[in-house]
């Protein structure tokens, strides 16, 4: 067992057992004490690698069973039940499609064409690249896909110390850049669709081109911004314009498309169609439209995939990771837990200007997302209780959803997510990298979501 794992398993013994003595006159009753403390020993258990991240999400459902935080089995698993799940599984599909195919590396060239080929245009090309997959791919997957582009392209460096800094750049570059992306569409990330849900819920609908309009003029000004501070601070190495038409001439990427190549393209085309048509016609629900998508890439005669090359390109650690965390928050919002964490920031009797309130949320998100570095699980417990607030405060939910779940999405302000952890395993840069720029970019991701949603959501028809 190494150090980190014994530490973590005396701190999860600690929490768990500690959390029985804790008195109910703190504010929360017996079961969210218990929830709560769940929660907190199951993120320790992840962040230290006690065990297996799947198994320790499994472990957490038991726990929520054995400590009575939930009234059945039925209930610890609820998370695992909604269709959140099966877009994510989706996502992963088309990333091992689009692998099969040079598409993504044809999407890259074209950027190198159109930005130049200097560096710095490389990296924005990278970054680019990965904005624009995640829009319709899952963050983890979209930097799993990306990451081999960039180590193939970093073989270009021969001296160490320039690979070294220039790798730092673009490995950090690349997941910060996916995570931007993800709030262009409701299919760009799973909380995405956590927050549609949220507003259902609430009776309230916002359709898959009004989250357009929403996101992607904040991740297009918070992509070149990302560009510019990562170019900036880091500096990567310049290379010669010989340098780059070779590598580009190694990609050995045919001129014409190959009928496979086309028909992936088609498939991905008519489910991101079909996701822009969800706005007025609601029977084609997302997850339901991409399932259907989906299964186009198996069809005898023209499977792009195998089933076996499927499963085994799918993170699993994400699948457990969110369905887990869907089922704790769950159990923290019905055991008065959410409301309680959320009284501790908001008052109900706040009177602040509305872009005040919105950067206060986008703020708040960033500073949990320190110690709970997982986004859903920020998104379930935060979304009841802040439609409550939204309430309260006599304006649509909409204005305190979306902010919660931009921000947390963009949850780099240190590698401990899912995705920036794909790039910090590849030992170009270390946990006091990112916080170089990330702090910058999150304090300006908030001035932006504050002075954008006042003017879109009521153009929009939110008020």
């Amino acid at each position: 067992m190494k150090k980190s794992q014994a530490i973590g398993f005396i701190l999860c013994a600690i929490i768990l057992i500690g959390m029985n003595f804790v008195p109910e006159s703190v504010g929360l009753s017996r079961a969210g004490i218990s929830t709560l403390g769940i929660l907190i020993a199951i993120i320790i258990a992840l962040v230290l690698e006690v065990l297996p991240l799947g198994v320790s999400c499994l472990l957490g459902i038991s726990l929520m069973v054995f400590f009575r935080t939930v009234p059945n089995l039925a209930s610890a698993l609820s998370g695992y039940t909604t269709s959140i799940l099966y877009l994510v599984l989706v996502t992963f599909g088309l990333s091992v499609a689009i692998t099969k195919v040079p598409l993504s590396k044809r999407l890259m060239i074209f950027l190198i064409k159109l930005f130049g080929k200097k560096t710095n245009n490389i990296l924005l090309s990278i970054m680019f690249c990965a904005a624009v997959l995640s829009s319709i791919m899952s963050n983890t997957a979209t930097t799993a896909v990306l990451i081999s582009v960039v180590l193939n392209f970093l073989d270009i460096y021969t001296d160490s110390e320039e690979k070294k800094r220039s790798g730092r750049a673009f490995m950090i570059g690349l997941p910060i850049a996916s995570m931007i992306g993800g709030a262009m569409t409701p299919a760009g990330c799973p909380m995405n669709v956590i927050g549609m849900e949220f507003l259902n819920n609430a009776g309230i609908t916002i359709t898959f081109v009004q989250w357009m309009a929403v996101g992607i003029p904040i991740a297009m000004v918070a992509l070149f911004l990302a560009w510019w501070l990562t170019a900036k601070v880091f500096r990567p190495a310049e290379l010669t314009e010989q340098q780059i038409d070779e590598y580009i001439e190694s990609l050995n990427i045919p001129k014409q498309f190959s009928g496979k190549e086309i028909y992936v393209l088609v498939v991905i085309l008519s489910l991101f169609t079909l996701w822009i048509l969800s706005s007025w016609f609601p029977v084609l629900n997302i997850t339901t439209v991409g399932i259907i998508g989906f299964s186009f890439l198996f069809i005898p005669g023209f499977e792009v995939m195998t089933w076996k090359e499927y499963t085994e390109n799918v993170s699993w650690t994400s699948f457990f990771l969110i369905g887990t965390m869907m089922s704790l928050g769950n159990a923290l919002a019905a055991n008065g837990a959410s409301d309680w964490l959320v009284s501790l920031f908001f008052s109900k009797d706040l009177k602040l200007a509305l872009p005040v309130l919105i950067a206060m949320i986008c703020l708040v998100v960033f500073v949990l997302l320190i110690p709970i570095p997982i986004g859903p699980v920020l998104v379930t417990m935060l979304g009841a209780p802040f439609i409550s607030l939204a309430e309260t405060w006599g304006f649509s939910p909409a204005f305190l959803i979306l902010p919660l779940v931009i921000c947390a999405s963009c949850c780099f302000i240190l590698p401990l997510d899912t995705v920036p952890l794909l790039t910090y395993s590849t030992g170009y840069y270390k946990m006091t990298d990112m916080p170089k720029i990330s702090v910058i970019l999150q304090l300006f991701i908030t001035i932006l979501i504050a002075v954008w949603l006042p003017i879109i959501l009521p153009i929009l028809g939110f008020h």
